[in-house]
């Protein structure tokens, strides 16, 4: 029997046990002042035949799949089956009380007492069917919401792998370009530039699989990347990287800081005749991570930065909504290119 199962025999005979014990203090109390064991018994048998009543009204419910909706339609259907249900409990009540008092109590009863039992056991069915609609109202409105969240969260990461697939290209796309100019400039070193190259879409290819991955395993592929762009601009770029000690248990979208080192060296150092310098640091404010990144350079607030600067703004938001956050700006001759990711 399952957890749902249990507790609803569970409910069923605390409740009824409960009708039992208020109808027999009823009269022992207050109408008969004594206690009439006769009394218990009919009490009894009429809560046997309640349960057995609401819980074939409950198997009703089930076999005509029952449209749980919140309106007010529901309610004057629920309202409507308590009327039935307490003429069929009434009903049950009489036949017990004629197998146990015979034809004298067929005597003394009239319609005024059949409509006062109808509404006595509308008091109690109807707490039953309120409890048992609101029940049903959460249980499928949970139901809708968990739906609508994994609607959601299939949504995202559909967006999500799309926008991977479109970043292998590209960075393919920057690199390749890169190792073309170093093959002009130095053959030799373009050899080991192959080598940083194809670790490196080693990485792209695998980060696919994953939702967030280490920091330190995103900064040693940003490091071979500048070793890379280091061979082909020798002296004229300069790069600094500090590692606190904090970074070790901190994770990040896959290659978004790869997306920003590929852009600072896009678009700002290899624009310079004299080159410049790249400098990454990390900060740790509460529970957010912060990295700036600095490059020498201009950039141009009406520039759209390509597919890379506008995919991070929008995976950080499919990841985080509101809480991550991405800024570049231009501050004292330099780019600033911030990231505030959440860490759990």
């Amino acid at each position: 029997m399952s957890s749902t199962s249990k507790n609803y025999w569970l409910c069923q005979l605390i409740g009824w046990t409960s009708v039992v014990l208020i109808e027999v203090s009823n009269y022992t109390f207050f109408i008969a002042k004594k206690f009439i064991p006769e009394l218990l018994l009919s009490f009894t048998l009429q809560a046997i035949a309640g349960l057995l009543i609401m819980h074939g009204y409950r198997w009703y419910l089930k076999i005509n799949n029952y449209q749980w909706q919140t309106n007010s339609s529901i309610w004057i259907k629920a309202f409507l089956e308590t009327v039935v249900l307490a003429g069929l409990q009434t009903g049950s009540t009489n036949l017990i009380y004629l197998s146990l008092y015979g034809q004298a109590y067929i005597k003394e009863i009239h319609l005024i007492d059949i409509l006062g039992n109808i509404y006595n056991w509308m008091r109690y069915i109807g707490v039953w069917v309120i409890i048992y609609f609101m029940y049903q109202l959460l249980r499928k409105s949970n139901e809708t919401e968990k739906a609508k969240i994994l609607a959601e969260n299939n949504s995202k990461s559909a967006e999500l792998e799309l926008l991977k697939s479109q970043l292998n290209p590209h960075f393919l796309f920057n690199a390749l370009n890169s190792i073309k100019a170093l093959i002009l400039i130095d053959p030799e070193k373009s050899r080991d530039a192959i080598v940083e190259l194809s670790e490196l879409l080693r990485f792209t290819l695998q980060y696919s699989k994953e939702r967030l991955i280490p920091l330190e395993k995103e900064l040693a592929e940003v490091e071979k990347y500048l070793s890379l762009e280091q061979m082909r601009f020798g002296d004229r770029l300069e790069i600094q990287l500090d590692k606190p000690e904090f970074i070790a248990h901190c994770q990040i979208p896959p290659a978004i800081l790869l997306t920003l080192a590929e852009n600072a060296v896009k678009h700002g150092i290899g624009r310079l005749e004299s080159g410049g310098k790249i400098i990454i640091q990390h900060y740790k404010k509460n529970k957010l991570l912060i990295i700036q990144m600095r490059n020498s350079g201009y950039f141009e607030q009406i520039e759209t930065g390509g597919i890379g600067l506008k995919q991070i703004r929008v995976r950080l938001g499919a990841l985080f909504g509101e809480a991550a956050q991405f800024d570049i700006r231009n501050e004292s001759g330099m780019v600033i290119s911030e990231l505030s990711i959440p860490q759990t």
